[in-house]
């Protein structure tokens, strides 16, 4: 293992994505004025849409599980440009989402954005063949659940 620890690594990445998610999130409040739970409430939204204070919470969680996944591809050996690309690529999908969905109002665009994030990490479930593929379940359990409320907005408003 590198001089770095495992945690170590953890805790950087973690809180690399965690810094990219927020900032995505805070510009929006910038540019829009208001926060990003406002206009949330402001949209008509189907059955089974959560209380907006669930998403924070939730969000901090999986970014955690994706620092995890990402400490460990440092020690991938092989299939690592597909790898590296399906996850960097969701990744980056994930923080643009924010953006096209909450400031540019283009739910299609975003919905289109989302299902490519799910084909994303179905291809990492697939080729990945390590155990830790595991953390990235719950994190496409919950892109799963935001691609139907997704093209449910889209469809409402």
């Amino acid at each position: 293992m590198s001089k770095l620890s495992f945690i170590g690594k953890v805790i950087i990445f973690s809180l690399v994505i965690l810094a990219l998610g927020s900032l995505s999130s805070l510009s929006v409040e910038w540019v829009r004025g208001v926060s990003i739970g406002e206009i949330y409430t402001g949209f008509k939204l189907p059955p089974l849409a959560p209380p907006g204070w669930i998403f924070g919470p939730t969000w901090i969680g999986l970014y955690v599980l994706l620092g995890i996944y990402c400490a460990k591809l440092t020690e991938l050996k092989e299939n690592r440009q597909l790898i590296y690309y399906c996850m960097y690529a969701q990744l980056m999908l994930n923080i643009l989402w924010t953006v096209v969905f909450f400031t540019l109002n283009n739910f299609l665009l975003a919905s289109g954005m989302i299902l490519l994030m799910d084909g994303l990490v179905i291809a990492l479930l697939f080729f990945d063949r390590r155990k830790v593929r595991i953390v990235l379940v719950p994190y496409l359990m919950w892109l799963l659940f935001a691609s139907y409320l997704s093209i449910a907005v889209t469809i409402l408003n």
